[in-house]
């Protein structure tokens, strides 16, 4: 068995001022700003993922761009329609299905399917505002794996308001 990271994100702040469907929805002010802060913070904590997997609304596509901006090393999300609005079943099947050879994948998908996978998988009751993170720890010798058993440990939340750079820690 080896530890793989799962990070959990929940796209920034959308605006709802556009005559767009829901879909094509972009990030407000807050959103753009806040994406890349967190992006920084993964990085401080030695948290940068091997693989990004992102739904295809703007919103989250965009959140997931500006998250990979800052990094020191290069990263592309690989956008995945399941992730739109997705429910627990379909981003545990994105990560086991895509995240090949990674030790820490990370999936930037919407509520309420990221609140219902925190709570499923770690059986933690979080609040998860725009552009939060959670950091999930499995046991696990491969990503398929979770297929089997989707149970991790909380090992800490990013908020974009917390005040240090660590997160929450469990």
């Amino acid at each position: 068995m080896s530890r793989k990271t799962l990070l959990l994100m929940r796209h920034a702040k959308s605006s709802w001022s556009h005559a767009v469907g829901d879909h094509d929805r972009p990030l407000n002010d807050r959103g753009t700003r806040d994406a890349p802060r967190m992006g920084a913070r993964l990085e401080a904590s030695g948290l940068v993922p091997d693989c990004v997997l992102a739904s295809t609304a703007v919103r989250a596509r965009t959140t997931a761009e500006l998250v990979c901006s800052g990094w020191s090393v290069n990263r592309s999300p690989q956008l995945m329609d399941s992730l739109y609005l997705p429910s627990t079943d379909d981003i545990v099947e994105a990560a086991a299905c895509h995240g090949g050879t990674a030790d820490c994948v990370l999936v930037v998908a919407h509520n309420p399917g990221v609140t219902e996978a925190i709570r499923s998988i770690t059986r933690a009751d979080e609040r998860v505002p725009t552009a939060t993170v959670a950091v999930i720890d499995f046991d696990l010798a491969h990503w398929s794996d979770l297929l089997i058993d989707a149970h991790g440990t909380l090992r800490c939340v990013f908020r974009p308001k917390d005040s240090d750079n660590m997160g929450k820690s469990r």
